[in-house]
């Protein structure tokens, strides 16, 4: 039996240059803020959703712990995808997308940690399962571009030479 094996690496510990391959951190407080006020700082541009012509979308995306079992792997191909954590912890696994592959490299599959503190934005392409809750459910915040009816590529495990994905805890 082949069971690929994924350490969880926490993403507060993960740089922006190491998590590149996999898409971009939400909420950190980097670069100068664009404003300053007794109250409030605004640090602008965040994470980069694409050209500003193109439709958001925004939902509420709801996880619940029978998501455990990592049965296949997507993509999409046209749309960056925005998770921001707001109701609980969870693990998010996923591979670097490459366009011209269609599936993605088993070596390059990770698992990160996102406590609730951070999000993440997976470029159009990025291979992932859903956000893995570490307790009955997570809630994050889903923003996308495009709209809901944009493609989604598939990929079976066994399509990827795996029996499985277990999340090292």
């Amino acid at each position: 039996m082949n069971i690929k094996e994924v350490k969880i690496l926490d993403l507060e510990e993960v740089s922006e240059t190491q998590f590149a391959p996999y898409g971009q951190i939400w909420g950190r407080e980097t670069g100068e803020p664009e404003e300053v006020l007794a109250n409030l700082k605004y640090y602008a541009s965040n994470t980069d959703l694409g050209p500003a012509a193109e439709m958001v979308d925004a939902g509420v995306l709801v996880c619940n712990e029978k998501g455990r079992d990592i049965r296949y792997f997507e993509r999409h191909p046209e749309t960056s995808e925005s998770f921001i954590p707001i109701g609980g912890d969870c693990i998010f696994v996923m591979a670097p997308g490459n366009r011209d592959e269609a599936k993605p490299d088993v070596d390059k599959i990770k698992a990160f940690y996102l406590n609730g503190s951070l999000g993440v934005t997976l470029p159009a392409g990025n291979w992932h399962w859903p956000p893995i809750p570490m307790g009955q459910r997570v809630k994050l915040l889903l923003i996308r571009k495009g709209t809901n009816s944009d493609p989604c590529d598939t990929v079976d495990l066994q399509e990827m030479g795996l029996d499985g994905i277990r999340v090292a805890l």
